[in-house]
């Protein structure tokens, strides 16, 4: 197990999505809508954990895309998987001992078989049941946040001089803290308002990096907090 000098947040990128705009504005024959899938590898002093698992481990196993629901496609993009991301950073599976899950849908939760090793903390499961303190030492805060899933959640990892917001499925670009623009896919509209304003409260702290995880002008630099 590698020895963890600084809590630190890493984006994996874990493939793309592919949707057709008609499923959500009605007008036939749109373009394609292209989203990446990000994963979260977390360096704690606790251990080594991912914020989701992104996409099916065997969309690379000699596939080149899935269908994930009709009209929702998943291809490889420019990843070559979990594995091979969480190995780019110099670590491996063995290393993951906890896996929080944002929701269960199949572009955040396909790759938790590959670890299926880890202690794994979705909402209203064994562990969690609302707002929760993962360590109890307030460096990784569990935060209810329902409307694209019943049960969604976040995750806010607080450093010394700043934090690193994870909104998984909450919203989908950070400029929707700002104009309220829930997700395009929900199952509450009024539940997905009310998370968005609560992590746009959180997000007003200072020094606070808001990270997405279908953001198309996301990056994957290494945060070190």
């Amino acid at each position: 197990m590698p020895s963890y000098l600084k809590l630190s947040v890493i984006p994996l990128n874990c493939g793309k999505l592919h949707m057709e705009r008609s499923r959500f504005n009605g007008r036939p024959n749109d373009s394609i809508l292209e989203l990446p899938v990000f994963c979260f590898l977390i360096l704690h002093s606790q251990g080594c954990m991912l914020f989701d698992t992104g996409l099916p481990a065997e969309l690379w196993s000699g596939r080149s895309s899935m269908e994930l629901n009709p009209g929702l496609i998943a291809t490889h993009g420019s990843s070559g998987g979990l594995v091979r991301e969480i190995e780019g950073q110099g670590y491996s599976l063995e290393d993951i001992s906890i896996i929080v899950n944002s929701h269960t849908h199949l572009d955040h939760a396909g790759g938790n078989n590959l670890v299926a090793r880890a202690r794994c903390y979705v909402q209203d499961g064994e562990d969690v049941k609302g707002d929760y303190d993962l360590f109890g030492d307030g460096s990784i805060h569990l935060l209810t946040t329902p409307g694209h899933s019943t049960n969604h959640q976040s995750m806010l990892v607080r450093g010394r001089n700043r934090q690193v917001l994870l909104t998984g499925d909450a919203c989908f670009r950070p400029a929707n803290l700002i104009d309220l623009k829930p997700p395009l896919i929900l199952e509450n509209r009024e539940q997905a308002l009310r998370s968005l304003k609560r992590l746009r409260d959180i997000s007003k702290a200072s020094a606070t990096v808001v990270l997405t995880s279908h953001d198309p002008l996301a990056t994957g630099e290494k945060i070190v907090l």
